[in-house]
């Protein structure tokens, strides 16, 4: 994972948890120095304490460090703390390797894709999670985009009715109390489908924090009810593998895949999907 990547993926858990934009600036600044002193040699930064990069900070700047951004160092260092591919990399960085795994021999952290921050209203009653957004909607920073490989959207105007062309697909799910996010943050994925997960890289969504901050949410829906794998990981899989011991009383509600690999006819997955229309209300 690439300097960017790291931030990126902290930025997100602050849109996650609505924290203030003066932390975001702060963040902003302890990344200015990691790049200007380390270049692209995570190694160094990964054998930093974080006593020495508050020390860095200070002379960087030429000035002490306030509340959001003592508090900004200590987010990127809980963050790589707590993440196994970090700690590997950490173990990894004096010996110049790339981190291996039995998927994909040889796979760099910064191959990892990074997902999309969570789209959600005021008051969401219902959150959908999925495994990973597409390639094409990483690029376009929409969630399931590629209508042509996911009806997810099609469905959706099943449902409540077609959106005017003026409404986007943010404000259109948003506006019926639904938010949208995934299982996985980031990871390493031989191109845009499911069965090209590296299992061992994937970082989770901090979805314990997002129901806690948003109490509305009373239902969880997964899309994706099939068992799946390490080596085809589906919604279900993932939920049950990270998440099972998760502290949530609503209901945790599992449908077919929107996917349009899912082998029942479109028909069908509207019908089942329907329920979501009682669980908003």
């Amino acid at each position: 994972m690439t300097m960017e990547e790291l931030q990126k993926a902290i930025e997100l858990q602050y849109q996650s948890k609505g924290i203030a934009r003066c932390r975001y600036n702060a963040l902003n600044k302890v990344f200015t120095i990691l790049k200007d002193y380390n270049s692209k040699d995570n190694a160094v930064f990964l054998n930093k304490s974080k006593e020495e990069l508050k020390t860095d900070y200070t002379q960087y700047w030429n000035k002490k460090l306030n509340g959001a951004e003592n508090q900004a160092i200590n987010d990127i260092y809980k963050y790589i703390s707590t993440k196994s591919n970090f700690i590997t990399a950490k173990k990894a960085a004096n010996k110049k390797v790339r981190i291996k795994n039995d998927k994909l021999k040889n796979t760099p952290l910064s191959d990892h894709k990074i997902g999309l921050p969570p789209w959600l209203g005021d008051s969401p009653k219902v959150l959908i999670l999925g495994t990973m957004p597409g390639d094409k909607s990483l690029r376009e920073q929409v969630y399931y985009c590629d209508t042509s490989h996911n009806s997810f959207w099609k469905i959706m105007y099943s449902i409540f009715g077609k959106k005017d062309d003026m409404t986007s697909n943010h404000d259109f799910i948003t506006s019926h109390n639904i938010a949208l996010w995934d299982c996985v943050q980031s990871g390493v994925r031989k191109g845009s489908i499911d069965d090209g997960y590296d299992i061992n890289s994937l970082i989770t969504n901090d979805i314990q924090s997002f129901l806690k901050e948003h109490p509305s949410i009373k239902t969880i829906v997964l899309n994706g009810k099939g068992k799946g794998s390490k080596k085809h990981p589906s919604t279900a899989f993932l939920f049950k593998r990270f998440f099972s011991t998760i502290d949530f009383d609503g209901k945790i509600v599992l449908l077919s895949s929107t996917s349009n690999t899912c082998s029942l006819a479109f028909e069908e997955k509207s019908e089942e999907w329907s329920v979501i229309s009682e669980l908003v209300k």
